[in-house]
């Protein structure tokens, strides 16, 4: 996880493959999910952070935290390229079916984490996500989040009776991430050879709009 970020830090050319998609999707689902979660238990603890981070067993769950946290934002993340792909003037099953194969790439290129035996059920999630998203219009980028962020909340390594009324306020933060990801998508991803690519892996046929979509407000 540590490489994709320094791959976020250091990328400055266009994105133009799957495997330079999912080296992208990587970086943008660990940057979200590590602010995300390290800067609310930072946070949380105080000026007893230091502290905190030091004792074996929060740093077990906070291990655990952040690997599903990266799993169910890379979801979203997904969700997000897909909508950009939509609007570069792609659609369609092969699509989705392309794009769910970069999360997965994303997510496999990853040793899997002591407390997980395998990521089978969130590939299946994320895959579920995309062709979920494809029966309605793209939706703007601002209302996509909920979803990993119930992850989030769910595995962060705080107290229930201190995080309590903070769900909104975590579910808020990623969203803003998430809509920042879409920013550096617009500019770093070469949308046009991203939908031939994707919607041709398999012999499938190209699928490209009639039209684009109007950009999301």
């Amino acid at each position: 996880m540590l490489e994709a970020l320094r791959r976020l830090a250091s990328g400055r050319d266009r994105v133009a493959t799957p495997e330079g998609l999912a080296d992208f999707l990587a970086a943008r689902a660990a940057f979200v999910s590590q602010k995300s979660t390290l800067d609310y238990c930072r946070a949380r603890a105080g000026v007893g952070w230091p502290q905190l981070f030091r004792e074996d067993e929060f740093g077990r769950a906070m291990e655990r935290c952040r690997w599903e946290a990266y799993a169910a934002v890379l979801g979203d993340v997904g969700e997000v390229a897909l909508i950009y792909l939509r609007h570069a003037g792609f659609d369609g099953p092969p699509l989705a079916a392309g794009l769910a194969g970069v999360l997965g790439d994303a997510l496999l290129r990853h040793p899997v984490p002591s407390h997980r035996r395998g990521w089978d059920d969130a590939q299946a999630a994320q895959a579920a996500q995309l062709h979920r998203a494809l029966m309605a219009p793209p939706r703007p980028v601002r209302e996509v989040g909920h979803g990993s962020a119930r992850r989030v909340f769910e595995v962060l390594p705080i107290h229930t009776n201190l995080k309590a009324h903070d769900r909104e306020m975590v579910t808020n933060n990623i969203r803003f991430l998430l809509c920042s990801a879409y920013a550096a998508m617009e500019a770093r991803l070469d949308g046009r050879a991203l939908g031939v690519a994707l919607t041709t892996a398999g012999d499938a046929p190209a699928a490209p709009c009639a039209a684009p979509p109007p950009a999301p407000p």
